[in-house]
């Protein structure tokens, strides 16, 4: 490399992470440097502090680099089975169906755990056979080889990452739309806004504040009733909640 040229900052495995979700997001947050942790983030942090090591050793919280691979980051929980390291990581939601009885982690989960297991290998100098993914909203542990196509895979997602990176322009906003339901960068990408201009028929979702139309404020001394539009009472439900509604989130830029 010459000498009038600084290496390349490496990129953090979360941001792979958000890459393989959406790439305005992983933009957002890496280019743009803007970062929103909302309720499921801090439920996240919580469920790690909360739940005990299961049996077996375990280091908690690894920092790995590696400058080779590009990549920076701490990982949930690394476990010895069998003479063997193993990268775990604690996800509170659940896992991707792909039938009846049958699942498999999510792609920008699989990307992430992944990516951990080459760090971990490139730290210690040891075969990293496979990886742990736990769901546990499911109670379900996915196990994940660790070989050729998912190293082809992470470091294809490195690269794109770093073409991002040099980009001047945002990303378009992902064609799946129920991604931006649960993105706490939402208020800030303003997705349903773009799909309305780009299709002026388009049925918009309401993603923040999820408020249910003529939803009725109750104070000490009075009532106040909220009405909304047609288009804005497509609130997000959550089974888990209170008359099915989800808890408007609490936003907090870090």
């Amino acid at each position: 490399m010459p000498a009038d040229l600084e290496p390349e900052p490496l990129l953090r495995v979360m941001a792979l992470h958000a890459l393989a979700y959406c790439e305005r997001l992983f933009y957002l947050e890496e280019v743009e440097e803007i970062r929103v942790a909302d309720q499921r983030v801090f439920a996240g942090r919580q469920l790690h502090l909360e739940l005990a090591p299961e049996d077996g050793d375990e280091t908690r919280s690894w920092e790995l680099s590696d400058e080779n691979i590009g990549l920076t980051g701490k990982v949930g929980a690394v476990r010895r089975h069998g003479g063997d390291w193993v990268p775990y990581e604690l996800k509170r939601g659940r896992a991707r169906s792909t039938g009846k009885r049958s699942w498999e982690p999510w792609p920008s989960d699989r990307i992430q755990i992944g990516a951990y297991a080459l760090l971990l290998r490139a730290t210690t100098g040891m075969p990293v056979k496979e990886a742990l993914i736990r769901y546990h909203r499911d109670s379900l542990t996915i196990t994940i080889p660790v070989d050729d196509a998912l190293e082809t895979e992470i470091m294809a997602a490195v690269a794109r990452a770093r073409e991002l990176r040099l980009s001047p322009d945002r990303p378009s906003i992902t064609p799946h739309e129920g991604r931006c339901v649960s993105c706490s960068l939402a208020p800030v990408c303003l997705p349903e806004e773009e799909r309305v201009a780009a299709v002026h028929d388009h049925e918009t979702v309401r993603l923040f504040p999820p408020m249910v139309e003529e939803t009725v404020l109750q104070g000490e001394d009075s009532l106040l009733v909220i009405p909304l539009c047609a288009c804005c009472a497509a609130a997000v439900q959550s089974e888990d909640s209170p008359g099915g509604w989800e808890t408007p989130p609490t936003h907090v830029v870090v």
